[in-house]
């Protein structure tokens, strides 16, 4: 009788192990699947396309905007970003505003990055880079007063 009551208490104990195991093994099973998922979904999702995203839109707006873009003065209340990954050429950060009239915060915010403003004969965009650095990023400075658009974009070269 006391064999019995042992061999109970042993199949129980068992049950309970394998009951771990699966679990174990059923939580694996799903992390494996959930990476895979963000995997391919990163891969498919056009990671080498230009994104547009706004400041709310978490995932993008922290894993794709520049540490200096992210800071950069706010000069209007309207404003997104755009990333360009590069495929065979630099990658580019962007910074858009629509409405704004005072670029000065942005080339002072420039300045305190150590960048300074390139001569150039072209009236499109103003060109930032840090003179002591060899093949240093570059800032674009793009101001249309007419749309009240102005574009910052940082084209990374390091």
């Amino acid at each position: 009788m006391k064999h019995k009551v042992y061999n109970h208490f042993e199949k129980k104990q068992n049950q309970v192990y394998m009951l771990k195991i699966l679990r174990w093994v059923t939580a694996a099973i799903i992390t494996v699947l959930i990476l895979g998922w963000l995997f391919v979904w990163l891969v498919a999702s056009g990671i080498d396309e230009t994104t547009t995203y706004t400041e709310n839109d978490f995932f993008s707006y922290h894993t794709l905007t520049d540490k200096e873009i992210e800071k950069a003065p706010r000069i209007s209340g309207d404003y997104y970003f755009k990333s360009q990954p590069g495929d065979g050429y630099a990658p580019t950060n962007t910074i858009i505003f629509k409405g704004a009239s005072n670029v000065e915060p942005l080339r002072v915010y420039l300045k305190k990055l150590g960048y300074t403003r390139q001569r150039t004969d072209s009236e499109a965009a103003e060109t930032w880079i840090k003179p002591e650095e060899v093949n240093s990023d570059l800032f674009y400075l793009y101001s249309n007063a007419a749309t009240g658009e102005v574009e910052l974009s940082k084209e990374m070269n390091n």
